[in-house]
């Protein structure tokens, strides 16, 4: 503790250095801010370009890291009109410009209408933003699957999320963390509409104002927002089929005065998801050729409710509560040929084993919020939060072995367990920052707590009757303390910008296993105090070219549930279980990212991963093989991101997004159990929208990785999807309506294959339901024009990712 102590005092004591800008905003002539103007920053001696930008919500727009000069500023909306900025002099310090008014005019091509809209892809120094409001193909589909498009980042087999090649992916909704992992995190992301999607962030080198955790950096799904005074909302519902019907529907509300703003949103979702997995297993001179079909029960309901109080222009106070519930059993049947390797077609049995899995998930967060501005650039926020999270399943998992007719069974095994989870998180979080020194300083300070419960009670079912196995079950505590404080400074000077900081964090837990077992229960403990710098330096080369350097160390903890070895069943030669020993991983990151002409953006990164954590496939007797967690080793990843938005014509417009990944790494999971290995994998994203007569918008999008490594588990196939997808605006643009036709190639299935493990060789391969028609209706209503909603990062951010429970 005196540790921690010593390193807050130094952290207050530190200075460092925000990036002075030019900024203003975009309106109409009867003053309502425009959203998505097209605004450009030319040189006033030849009328260069210099940089360009797409005012926000409220009209908005800021140019960073401009040299000294004579400029002068177009911005335009088609349709709307054109205003401008006459020349001026800039002299490098933060300058805050006039209302541009738009001068009411119209464009059209025949009968053609050109509506302003939102790149689908921003980089900028900072992130990168994929435009999900607007974009026609994403109609339809959960986060999930809008994940596997977006820029870098990739999804396996298991759902689990890697980002240029890492896999500790940090994951907020509107600044707050999702608080589930894995299995439930991909549920959550499932149950997510893109019709209540704004944008998706991602966040590679985050400063140190952000929770150290996550070495892949931070995804923030930012959530649609209300603009306007007065009342306003949205309803609407989908339709999606493709092995089986399901749906949804969605609805939202704003209404805000000068001194207050409710606002909140409903969503629901229900319906079979399938899934099909073949993996055939060669193990201890045995083959096992699996093939299992899984069905997921998604019934899910997830609303938000809160309201900001204006009590005076400096100070806003708040509070948000929002929740979810998912209800729905899920289910799993497989068969397993068995036959000895050396005569693999002469079947000596077969394995029918199922899974049948109730489940009921309840999550509640609870959050008050405090903020203070001045005209001075001094601001304050501070937040307390609760979060609760409950789970509570049970499984039912028969195993008969039969003869190769299926007239005899050869033997049984039938299982249940009973696994009930509890957590509970508590944070109390503050932010400053002031002008100093011609710069931007930032102090701040997180206190939380998390106490997870987890009970896993296993039985044999003997006769019908369910006898307790004292060896297999378990109850397993964890309670976790993290005292958080940080530094960050930005200055520009001339044509460059320097950023610094660091983030000390010390952590105490400890996890405490009750057996059922006479005298083998266990305690692990630890206490560490770690220091995660940051850094950024910006420079202007000329009008054209800038260039942007970052570093960052981050730190990844093990998710509650994977330190409790719980066993989870396929069925009894095919499970996963946790491990109590798992140690956090450390990273270093940095990259160099230019920026031509203020969209195209090329970015090389590298980044050094040491202790490894990450799944793996192991083998027991009896034929039995499992998924794990452990520490491997080290990880080294060399990555290349080339991006660009492609005009090619006024009625055509295209993106290309391309990653290039080396990624190598040296591991070593247990005695006779060590291997080196480095792979290279491309991942890609194009999409072409058309504007069409009558109204009409016709997009083709697609996405592709190439052959990889996942985890430490499967050397994977190249795979990849095309989506195709119409859209029409009716009740005179109060309504939308599109239609979407996923997966039309029906390529988006994964194939692998296993050869790392000792003793094991595996071929794997499966389909989840890509190939689905959508069809989407939505329908806005009231004023048009309202201010949304404050953007709140309420602390929960980097805990709620780090809970597993039910299915992993």
């Amino acid at each position: 503790m005196k540790a921690f102590l010593f390193g807050l005092a130094v952290l207050c004591a530190a200075t460092t250095l925000h990036s002075q800008k030019i900024s203003g905003w975009v309106a109409q002539p009867d003053n309502k801010a425009v959203e998505f103007a097209t605004v450009t920053l030319h040189l006033a001696s030849d009328s260069s370009l210099v940089k360009g930008a797409i005012t926000d919500e409220h009209g908005h727009f800021e140019f960073e890291h401009i040299a000294a000069g004579r400029y002068f500023i177009q911005a335009n909306v088609v349709g709307m009109g054109n205003g401008s900025v006459a020349a001026f002099d800039y002299a490098g310090d933060d300058r805050s410009l006039e209302k541009i008014t738009l001068e009411e005019s119209s464009t059209s091509l025949g009968q053609v209408t050109v509506v302003a809209r939102r790149p689908i892809v921003e980089v900028k120094a900072d992130k990168t933003i994929m435009n999900v409001e607007g974009n026609l193909n994403a109609q339809g589909q959960n986060a999930l699957e809008l994940l596997r498009k977006a820029p870098g980042v990739t999804v396996d087999n298991n759902d689990n999320i890697m980002m240029k090649g890492k896999n500790a992916v940090r994951f907020q909704i509107d600044g707050r963390d999702v608080p589930m992992d894995s299995k439930d995190l991909a549920d959550y992301l499932k149950g997510l509409r893109a019709e209540d999607i704004a944008a998706i962030e991602l966040v590679t080198n985050p400063s140190a104002r952000y929770d150290a955790s996550g070495n892949a950096g931070i995804i923030n799904i930012k959530t649609r927002k209300n603009r306007a005074f007065g009342t306003n909302g949205s309803i609407g519902g989908e339709a999606i089929y493709g092995e089986s019907l399901k749906g949804g529907g969605r609805l939202s509300f704003n209404h805000r005065n000068k001194w207050v703003n409710v606002f909140g949103n409903y969503n629901n979702h229900f319906g079979d998801w399938h899934n099909e997995m073949h993996l055939r297993r060669d193990q201890d001179e045995r083959r096992f050729d699996q093939s299992s079909t899984m069905k997921d029960n998604n019934n899910n309901h997830n609303f938000k409710l809160g309201s900001d109080f204006f009590l005076n222009s400096k100070h806003t106070v708040g509070f948000i509560v929002d929740g979810r519930t998912a209800q729905g059993p899920w289910r799993n049947d497989s068969r397993t040929p068995i036959s000895n390797l050396d005569t693999p077609d002469k079947i000596d049995s077969v394995l029918v084993a199922g899974n049948y899995v109730p489940q009921n998930r309840v999550n509640l967060n609870f959050n008050l919020n405090y903020r203070f501005a001045d005209t001075s650039g001094r601001e304050l926020t501070v937040d307390a939060n609760r979060g609760q999270y409950r789970y509570r399943a049970n499984s039912l998992q028969p195993n008969f072995y039969i003869n190769p007719t299926g007239d005899e069974v050869l033997s049984r095994r039938i299982y249940r367990n009973n696994t009930p989870t509890d957590i509970d998180i508590t944070i109390v979080k503050a932010d400053y920052e002031q002008p100093v020194l011609k710069g931007k300083l930032g102090v701040g300070f997180k206190m939380n707590r998390v106490v997870t419960d987890n009970t896993f009670d296993f039985f044999d079912v003997i006769n019908d009757e369910s006898i307790l196995n004292i060896d297999r079950s378990n109850r397993f505590q964890y309670d976790e303390m993290v005292n958080a404080g940080y530094v960050n400074y930005n200055i520009q000077v001339k044509k460059w910008g320097f950023q610094a900081g660091v983030r000390a964090e010390h952590t105490n837990w400890e996890g405490k296993l009750t057996s059922q077992k006479p005298g083998a229960n266990e305690m692990v403990e630890n206490s560490y105090l770690n220091w995660f710098p940051s850094a950024a330096i910006t420079y202007s080369l000329n009008d054209k070219n800038q260039f942007n350097l970052t570093y960052s160390r981050r730190i990844d903890r093990p998710s509650y549930r994977d330190l409790n070895p719980f066993e989870d069943k396929l069925d009894e030669l095919t499970y996963k279980k946790g491990n109590p020993f798992l140690r956090p991983q450390y990273t270093n990151s940095v990259e160099l990212t230019h920026t031509f002409m203020g969209f195209f953006n090329t970015t090389v990164g590298y980044s050094n991963t040491s202790d490894v954590f990450t799944e793996y496939i192991d083998t027991t007797g009896g034929g039995a093989s499992f998924l794990r967690q452990g520490n491997i080793a080290e990880q080294n990843n060399l990555t290349l991101s080339i991006s660009a938005p492609m005009p090619i014509a006024k009625w055509w417009e295209g993106y290309l997004s391309v990653t290039g990944i080396i990624s190598s790494f040296d591991a070593n999971f247990r005695e006779g159990f060590a291997y080196s290995e480095s792979f290279k994998t491309l991942n890609l994203y194009s999409e072409q929208n058309f504007i069409l007569p009558k109204g009409w918008r016709l997009q083709v999008s697609g996405w592709f990785n190439s052959p990889s490594i996942w985890q430490a588990v499967f050397r994977s196939k190249a795979m990849g999807a095309m989506d195709v997808g119409v859209r029409k605006q009716i009740l005179d643009g109060n309504g939308t309506i599109s239609l979407v036709v996923g997966d039309v190639l029906g390529t988006a299935g994964w194939r692998s294959v296993n050869d790392f493990t000792p003793g094991l060789y595996m071929l794997g391969r499966g389909t989840w339901e890509s190939q689905t028609v959508r069809l989407n209706v939505d329908y806005k209503f009231g004023n048009k024009n309202v201010k949304g909603a404050r953007q709140r990062k309420t602390g929960t951010e980097d805990i709620n990712s780090r809970i597993r429970s039910g299915r992993n």
